[in-house]
């Protein structure tokens, strides 16, 4: 006798833009602690120059390669130019903030070891910041509509949005208060 087999489908779950900004925030920390403090401190440091090259590099790459061109180089080798603004400022912001924290030499002489359990929260606080202001500076690259679109498809990103301000300048804040402090001796 041959059996009736019922195969129900099961909807595949799509990951949502929250459930990746979450991720993101989560493997940020970790790294954070990781790192260390003085690290995740260059990490930051790093952001928020790859940020000012991204915007202000990425305007000059836009204005050096307006219009729909086509640049060959030898034969193989072709370069489109009508490639959009966030594509040009996310990708500088990334290798930018990416090469400095790997190669920076504020980085290389930052040290990945702990003082204590303050230490490694600071590293975690830092990273969670630089993880937020790492979001807010990829979502102004975008253009209005895209970022309305991406703000009504995740309430994670809104919140995030919601409070900018407070991503780009905590963690000066931080790190000018915590500069005050007396260091061990």
């Amino acid at each position: 006798m041959i059996g009736t087999y019922i195969i129900k489908h099961t909807p595949m779950l799509t990951p949502s833009w929250d459930l990746f900004i979450s991720i993101f925030f989560i493997v940020a920390v970790v790294f954070g602690i990781a790192l260390g403090r003085e690290r995740a401190v260059a990490g930051i440091v790093s952001s928020f120059i790859g940020l000012v090259v991204a915007n202000v590099g990425g305007n000059y790459l836009m204005n050096y390669m307006s219009g729909n061109q086509t640049t060959h180089i030898g034969n193989t080798l072709e370069i489109a130019t009508n490639t959009q603004p966030f594509f040009v400022k996310t990708a500088l912001f990334a290798v930018i903030a990416l090469l400095l924290t790997v190669k920076g030499d504020f980085f290389k002489n930052a040290s990945t070891a702990h003082d204590g359990f303050g230490s490694i929260i600071l590293g975690a606080l830092y990273s969670f910041l630089n993880a937020g202001f790492i979001i807010n500076a990829i979502v102004t690259f975008m253009q209005d509509a895209g970022r309305t679109e991406l703000l009504e498809q995740s309430h994670l990103i809104s919140q995030v949005i919601q409070y900018q301000v407070w991503w780009f300048v905590l963690p000066a804040i931080l790190m000018i208060f915590l500069g005050f402090r007396k260091k061990p001796e």
